[in-house]
């Protein structure tokens, strides 16, 4: 699949599955395209999945040294521009629904409908010192000590943040095959610390009774990780006008990997009623 030089500034790699209503996978913080595979390549059998390397991350290059969701959100709208897609349904998990949202804010009409999937609008509905804006402390302080793919491998792997405590006990092989097939794409240290700049010093929670887009709140009702996206998902439920909210039982942030069939099966039914939108 190719790489396009992009007018935003971004060298981006994408790739194209299936045929029918454009639908754009946006990926968590660091995360690659081929953090979809396998587990979402089946949407394809009823949408052009449209699926990508967020500047900074796997095959994409960015120019700019600095990074910011409206950046990222602006090479999507480029992107469907190189392939001439008018609008698409869009789906963003975590950061990536950061990046969908300032995309439905800026350019709505290019957005048939938002799903935002265990995301946020931003540091304000987060609890304590975790609503300041700028490199938490916290994090930066587990990078230092740990050492930036222990740091990583523990959150993804280790905790319940993305798999719950009883399908990791389960399911030790399917949590390693997780790991080594985001890993070898994952931003690297320097990249991922301007894409953890870009998340938090991002905020839309004052623009959400802007959003017009049709919003389905899409997240795991043990989703414990330290954003809070629980709280986040009340937040974003109770500003935009109409939103859905839908919790997926027994399931954490990384929903997409341990439950893929009933998170498919949600996105599917989502797009077939918001078709033409």
């Amino acid at each position: 699949m190719p790489n396009v030089n992009l007018p935003t500034g971004a060298h981006l790699y994408y790739e194209t599955h299936g045929q029918g209503e454009a639908l754009v996978l946006i990926p968590s913080t660091g995360f690659s395209a081929e953090a979809w595979k396998p587990s979402q390549l089946p949407l394809s059998e009823s949408s052009r999945l449209i699926i990508h390397d967020p500047r900074g991350c796997g095959r994409s290059v960015a120019t700019q040294q600095v990074y910011t969701i409206n950046q990222m959100a602006n090479d999507i709208v480029a992107l469907l521009n190189h392939l001439k897609v008018e609008s698409a349904h869009l789906v963003g998990h975590s950061m990536g629904g950061r990046i969908a949202l300032e995309m439905a804010l800026n350019f709505p009409g290019r957005v048939k409908s938002l799903i935002m999937a265990a995301s946020g609008s931003g540091q304000v509905p987060r609890p304590g010192s975790d609503c300041l804006p700028g490199l938490p402390h916290w994090l930066l302080l587990r990078l230092i000590e740990k050492g930036f793919e222990k740091a990583l491998r523990e959150e993804y792997c280790d905790t319940s943040a993305f798999f719950t405590d009883d399908f990791r006990k389960k399911n030790p092989q399917k949590i390693e095959a997780f790991f080594q097939s985001i890993w070898p794409t994952h931003a690297k240290l320097s990249e991922y610390i301007h894409l953890i700049i870009a998340r938090h010093n991002w905020e839309a929670t004052h623009r959400l009774g802007d959003v017009k887009v049709p919003t389905l709140i899409l997240i795991g009702d043990n989703d414990s990780a330290r954003s809070n996206h629980l709280a986040q998902a009340q937040s974003l439920k109770q500003r935009i006008a109409g939103a859905e909210l839908k919790l997926l039982k027994g399931q954490s942030h990384g929903f997409f990997w341990q439950a893929p069939e009933e998170t498919n099966e949600a996105i599917r039914a989502w797009i077939a009623k918001h078709r033409g939108h």
